[in-house]
């Protein structure tokens, strides 16, 4: 067998460095590898990281971590610049947004979070060794790192940038990071993937690679990410009502069109966003930051729940056809009616559910429960709920004539049309004065009793 010196020498004068061609500087012990690479950091002012060594393909991938405090020692961020190439940079332009929500995250959450590995290529020859010989699959080494090793980030960029901070574009501008802010997170460290990988263009379809994952369905990220308040309320509020109980779908990204589930779970979470903002088409980040007021402690949520509840009671108790399916199984035969039911009434789909939840909104501003139930009951049997009635034709229902002369109802899930069926039922209730026709008279189709100033 060759000696150290030998097989160094002979790894180190290969003419031209490709990944799939990279042979570590081998040792015939573990000992004596980390002796090695200790020796070589020494002398170079490096340090020594310990690695498992493994193939994917042709090339050679080091796992291991970093300290987070080195990470901006370590790690180069080269995004694309609008009016530039792509092609020139490493990643792709950096979404400040992305980066601020990651690092609000972590200043949040700084004893309970959670950040996934970062892949990332090495460009320069890098000084790996290892004990020679096994037939493993993955086998330890010793990756020294010195000041001339750069890292580029071929997956993960927003991580990084939330962690260590990112240009803002203005005049020598600067975001500041995670690290910034929170000192104990430099004690933290991070798992990384590292390809050898010299070529900028593979790298970058590295990065296309990464990126072949599916997003999770919303009903489940709302099962799983709990935590959002409002995603604990929503489990205790599909648990507690009897209509939903058993009856949700709360994996899949859209409602198969011959489901016996009544709803997925993330157009239950529109209505109860309804419930809570008023508004179900409300961006995340806005409301993370209206549920954190809203139902930040334990008793908010306890009340919130227990309004909900309340309501989802008196609904299915009095409004069809949520009374029929509630004495429903929740499976079998009977629940094939569940898709027709669906496709004949205007509260058994998403759009229903947020009209519910923005009218039920402007309900319980009204401080007194007795008025607030009995308003939830005429909810239920005074609104037309049919798809077919034309109460809903001009706001939420499009009505088009087809070429066989039948006409084609389409619902319009936008905010405009969803508030204008709002507006029209609060009018029925009383609750907001109707609209005027050109000679001051009230109209006839928004006309109420009750009018509340």
């Amino acid at each position: 067998m060759a000696s150290d010196t030998e097989s160094q020498t002979a790894t180190r004068d290969q003419p031209a460095y490709e990944s799939f061609t990279y042979s570590p500087i081998e040792h015939p012990d573990l000992p004596t590898a980390r002796g090695a690479a200790r020796d070589e950091a020494d002398s170079s002012f490096g340090q020594v990281f310990p690695v498992i060594v493994f193939k994917q393909g042709r090339r050679t991938m080091l796992s291991t971590s970093f300290p987070m405090r080195l990470l901006a020692r370590y790690i180069t961020l080269d995004p694309a610049v609008k009016g530039e190439s792509p092609r020139e940079k490493y990643n792709r332009p950096l979404m400040s947004d992305h980066a601020r929500s990651i690092r609000d995250y972590l200043v949040e959450n700084p004893e309970d979070y959670l950040l996934p590995s970062v892949t990332l290529n090495v460009t320069s020859r890098p000084s790996l060794h290892v004990q020679a010989g096994g037939d493993g699959i993955a086998r330890l080494g010793y990756l020294v790192v010195t000041e001339a090793t750069e890292f580029h980030v071929t997956d993960g960029q927003h991580r990084i940038a939330g962690l260590i901070g990112y240009a803002t574009g203005r005049a020598n501008g600067r975001a500041a990071g995670a690290l910034d802010e929170v000192d104990s997170l430099r004690a933290d460290a991070i798992s990384v993937l590292i390809v050898l990988e010299p070529d900028r263009s593979r790298t970058q379809q590295d990065f296309a690679d990464a990126a072949q994952t599916k997003q999770i369905p919303a009903s489940l990220l709302a099962v799983y990410n709990t935590r959002e308040p409002i995603n604990q309320v929503l489990a205790r509020i599909t648990e507690g009502s009897d209509l939903l109980r058993g009856r949700i779908d709360e994996m899949s990204k859209t409602l198969p069109k011959m489901s016996q589930h009544i709803f997925l779970l993330n157009q239950v979470r529109g209505m109860v966003k309804g419930l809570l903002v008023g508004d179900y088409a409300m961006s995340e980040d806005s409301l993370s930051r209206n549920a954190a007021t809203r139902l930040g402690n334990r008793q908010q949520r306890e009340v919130f729940v227990e309004e909900t509840l309340t309501l989802l009671n008196v609904l299915t108790a009095n409004m069809e056809p949520w009374t029929a399916v509630a004495k429903m199984p929740k499976s079998g035969g009977q629940n094939g009616d569940i898709p027709r039911l669906r496709n004949e009434w205007i509260n058994m789909t998403a759009t229903g559910l947020n009209v519910i939840g923005h009218v039920t909104f402007q309900i319980n501003k009204i401080p007194d429960l007795a008025a607030r139930i009995a308003l939830y009951k005429r909810l239920a049997t005074d609104i037309p709920w049919r798809r077919s009635d034309d109460f809903w034709t001009g706001n939420i229902i499009t009505r088009d004539q087809s070429r066989g002369g039948d006409s084609v109802d389409k619902i319009n899930t936008t905010r405009g049309p969803v508030n204008l069926a709002v507006n029209k039922i609060l009018v029925v209730l009383g609750l907001r004065e109707p609209e005027k026709d050109v000679n001051g008279q009230r109209s006839v189709a928004d006309a109420g009793e009750g009018m509340i100033a």
